[in-house]
């Protein structure tokens, strides 16, 4: 059973009609028009002080780096995309999850605020994400890089991968992928059957946001549909799966496509947990974070 915590997070879900933003077209745009106003979220005082943070601009976006204020032998580079169905910004709580895994591990995070939907589509953000882990790879030096994301970070993240393996370059050692985004069509009969006991998201929304994002592209490309594409060939996945959200399905079926094309899939299923529940301070969010930041050591 869910910890009270969790089920907290729930009843604070519905309090705040979280859900809302999702269950219409009209709904999903006025949220843009208010979020536009707000912006992203930033680094807190707090964590700059606790962390080096570095601020700096790669081709018009913003890209952050979070690191220790001393380094840690050994530690790993992770390149991270932020989850918000491709049109919100990164927020607290993202922040609050890398902050942890540097504190825990050592590593060096890479954030790069992409251009978001519907101002840009796919083609724009999949072009800054490849210029962002470019310099990341050039920053890790001989250290290890990794690449992971939520919600819709993990699916750009699974095209990302898609696209460096397309031009012969080098992978990441591991995508680490938290509840990814990996169809945004939402027509598996599975994801309906969840929708009403989802306290975040609703498919009519999400789906626009899908619609907005892909811009020129179908939505069975794979680079926006992650899904439909090919994975032989791809890093090790460590895989996040909530069965109380709406995209659990998918990202299950996506496990299973790239485990029969010979990719290796450790799967983290959190039974009655919602979408990109490790974002949350709950205890079950606490043994995957240590996970993660084991494999960051």
């Amino acid at each position: 059973m869910p910890s009270l915590q969790h089920r907290l997070v729930v009843l604070a879900l519905r309090l705040i009609r979280r859900k809302r933003i999702w269950t219409s077209i009209p709904n999903l745009h006025a949220s843009l028009a208010e979020v536009r106003r707000s912006g992203p979220e930033r680094p807190s005082p707090q964590l700059q002080d606790e962390l080096h943070v570095q601020h700096e601009w790669l081709d018009g976006q913003e890209l952050y780096t979070l690191a220790p204020s001393e380094p840690v032998a050994g530690a790993k580079h992770l390149l991270y995309l932020h989850g918000g169905a491709y049109v919100r910004p990164i927020s607290r709580y993202h922040w609050g999850l890398l902050a942890d895994l540097v504190r825990r591990s050592g590593c060096t995070v890479s954030v790069p605020l992409y251009p978001l939907a519907p101002e840009h589509t796919c083609t724009q953000a999949l072009a800054f994400v490849r210029q962002a882990w470019a310099l990341a790879r050039e920053r890790a030096g001989e250290r290890p890089l990794l690449l992971g994301g939520d919600s819709a970070g993990g699916g750009l993240a699974l095209a990302l991968a898609f696209d460096l393996r397309e031009r012969g370059e080098a992978l990441p050692e591991r995508l680490l992928l938290n509840c990814p985004w990996a169809d945004v069509r939402l027509t598996n009969p599975e994801c309906a059957a969840i929708e009403p006991r989802d306290p975040m998201l609703a498919i009519t929304g999400t789906r626009e946001a899908g619609r907005l994002y892909a811009g020129e592209r179908a939505l069975d490309d794979p680079a926006v549909s992650p899904l439909t594409g090919e994975f032989s060939g791809l890093p090790p996945l460590l895989l996040i799966v909530g069965t109380r959200d709406s995209a659990c399905p998918d990202a299950l079926l996506m496990a299973d496509k790239a485990r029969a094309q010979g990719v290796s899939v450790e799967l983290v299923r959190g039974e009655g947990l919602v979408h990109v529940w490790p974002l949350f301070p709950i205890p079950e969010a606490d043994a995957v974070r240590e996970r993660l930041a084991g494999l960051l050591r």
